[in-house]
C-alpha cells in the first residue's frame, strides 16, 4: 500500500530540511570562526614572543656596548644587523652632552625578531681613560688643599674639591660609579722572594717593646738583638702601640736593607715589615693596633711597610674597609723607593708637617694602598705611581701625584693580574627609555 503524505506533512519535512541546513551552516560558520580565532591567537602569541625577543636583543646591544667601552673608551663604531638568536640587533653611538657633562654618549639600539622591532635609547657617562687612575678613592673625598694630578682621580662616592673643583690644580675627576679596586693581601705567601718580618707589640719586665717574627712565625728577636724598646710606647685607653722611628739614625738602624735590624737576606729581592697583626699583650687583644711614625731628614727607604690586617673571609670583603683593622701610618720627610713596588700598605694614613714626603720617585715609582681612610694630609706629599683608598680621603695640604705604571714591574704578580687594566669601570647610565 502506498502511503501518501498530506500537504501539512510535506510542509513540515521542508521546514525540517531547512532547519537542518541552517544548523549545519551554523556549525560550519562556528568552526570557521573558531579556527580563525585560533589562528589569530597563535599569530598574536608568536608576535608577543617576537616583540619580547626584540626587546631583549635591543637590551643585549646596550650590554655589549658597556663591555666594549671597558676595552676601548674611544669606541664609537656600533653594529649593524648583528645576528643573535632568532633575530638581530643594531646600535649607533654618538657623543653628546647631558646635565652639564660633556663626556657622555648616546646609545640607540634596535632589536628585530620576525615582525617585531623594539628600540632603546641610553645616555651614559663614559668611564675614565685606560690606566689613568692615579688616585682611586672608593669612599668620599674632601679636598681642602691644592692637588695636582698627572692622570685621573676617581671617586666612587662624593668628591668635594671645593667650588667648581677649584682645589684641583690639574688632572681630571670622575665620580659616582663603581670601579673595583684590586684585592690586597698582607701575608708572606703573597710577597714571594721577600725577607718578611712581623713586628708585634708587647710588655716585658715593665718595658713596652716588640717581638719580631720571621715569615714562618718564629720569634727571632733575640737573634736580631733588638726588641724596639727605644721606639715603642703604649696607650692603654686606645689599646694602641706606637712605633716611632723619628730620626735618620733610627731609620738607618732598623730599615737599612744591608745593615739594619730588618735587613734583606741574601738572594731575596726585597724587605717587607708588617706591623699590622694583633699585638701580643693582652689587653689589647683582637682590637689592638699599632701606629707607625717614620720621620727622617730625607732618608731613602727601600722597605715595604705594612700596617693593616684583614678581619673578613671572602675576596669581596677585602675590598671593603669594614673588614680591615689597624692603626695610623704617618710618614714625614722621608723618601720611599720600595724594592717590592708597594711603599705603604696601611689601614689609616696621614702626613703631618711641612717637609716633603716622597712616595715613589721618577726612577722608582711606588704603589700606596690604604685599606681604611686617608685621615689627613696637611703638607706637601708627592706620589710617583698610584694610590688606592678603600675608605674616605681628607686632605688640607698640597699634593702632587704623577701617575706612573713603573711600579707594576715590581709588585707581586697577583696584584699585577688584578690591578685595573684598561678602563676598569662600567658606563654610568644617566637615562634609559624605550623609543
Amino acid at each position: 500500500m502506498i502511503m501518501k503524505h498530506s500537504k501539512t506533512d510535506r510542509e513540515q519535512m521542508g521546514y525540517s530540511l531547512i532547519a537542518a541546513m541552517i544548523f549545519v551552516l551554523l556549525i560550519v560558520i562556528s568552526g570557521m570562526a573558531f579556527f580563525t580565532m585560533a589562528a589569530q591567537e597563535s599569530s598574536g602569541a608568536l608576535y608577543r614572543q617576537e616583540t619580547t625577543e626584540a626587546f631583549y636583543l635591543a637590551d643585549a646591544a646596550i650590554e655589549r656596548a658597556r663591555a666594549k667601552f671597558l676595552e676601548d673608551r674611544a669606541w664609537r663604531d656600533g653594529w649593524t644587523d648583528e645576528d643573535c638568536g632568532s633575530g638581530s640587533y643594531s646600535l649607533t653611538v654618538a657623543d653628546t652632552a647631558y646635565g652639564g657633562m660633556n663626556d657622555c654618549v648616546q646609545l640607540v639600539s634596535t632589536g628585530v625578531s620576525g615582525r617585531a622591532v623594539r628600540q632603546v635609547e641610553v645616555i651614559a657617562e663614559v668611564p675614565p681613560t685606560s690606566l689613568g687612575l692615579a688616585v682611586h678613592i672608593n669612599g668620599d673625598a674632601d679636598v681642602n688643599g691644592g692637588i695636582c694630578v698627572t692622570g685621573n682621580v676617581h671617586v666612587v662616592g662624593d668628591g668635594d674639591f671645593g667650588p667648581n673643583d677649584v682645589m684641583l690644580a690639574c688632572g681630571e675627576v670622575s665620580e659616582g660609579f663603581s670601579i673595583t679596586p684590586p684585592p690586597i693581601y698582607t701575608d708572606p705567601a703573597h710577597f714571594p722572594g721577600a725577607t718578611y718580618y712581623y713586628v708585634k707589640g708587647t710588655q716585658i719586665g715593665g718595658d713596652y717593646q716588640a717581638r719580631i717574627f720571621d715569615a714562618a712565625g718564629n720569634d727571632i728577636t733575640t737573634a736580631l738583638g733588638d726588641s724596639l724598646t727605644s721606639v715603642t710606647t703604649y696607650n692603654g685607653g686606645h689599646k694602641e702601640f706606637t712605633f716611632n722611628f723619628d730620626s735618620d739614625a733610627l731609620l738607618t738602624q732598623y730599615f737599612d736593607t744591608t745593615s739594619g735590624v730588618f735587613s734583606r737576606h741574601p738572594g731575596d729581592i726585597a724587605v717587607v715589615v708588617n706591623f699590622g697583626e694583633i699585638p701580643l699583650m693582652n689587653p689589647p687583644g683582637p682590637n689592638g693596633a699599632s701606629n707607625v711614625r717614620i720621620d727622617g731628614g730625607g732618608t731613602v727607604l727601600k722597605t715595604t711597610i705594612i700596617n693593616t690586617r684583614f678581619t673578613g673571609a671572602s675576596i669581596d670583603q677585602r675590598q671593603d674597609p669594614d673588614y680591615w683593622h689597624g692603626g695610623l701610618t704617618a710618614p714625614k720627610q722621608v723618601t720611599m723607593e720600595p724594592d717590592y713596588g708597594i711603599a705603604i700598605l696601611a689601614a689609616d694614613f696621614a702626613q703631618v708637617g711641612t717637609a716633603n714626603v716622597y712616595l715613589g720617585t721618577t726612577t722608582t715609582p711606588a704603589y700606596v694602598y690604604v685599606t681604611k681612610n686617608v685621615t689627613g694630609i696637611n703638607a706637601n706629599v708627592e706620589i710617583y705611581g698610584a694610590i688606592t683608598v678603600l675608605g674616605d680621603w681628607t686632605s688640607t695640604g698640597f699634593l702632587d701625584i704623577d701617575f706612573d705604571l713603573g711600579f707594576l714591574d715590581d709588585i707581586p704578580s697577583y696584584l699585577v693580574d688584578t690591578y685595573p687594566a684598561g678602563v676598569s669601570g662600567t658606563l654610568r647610565v644617566l637615562t634609559w627609555k624605550e623609543m
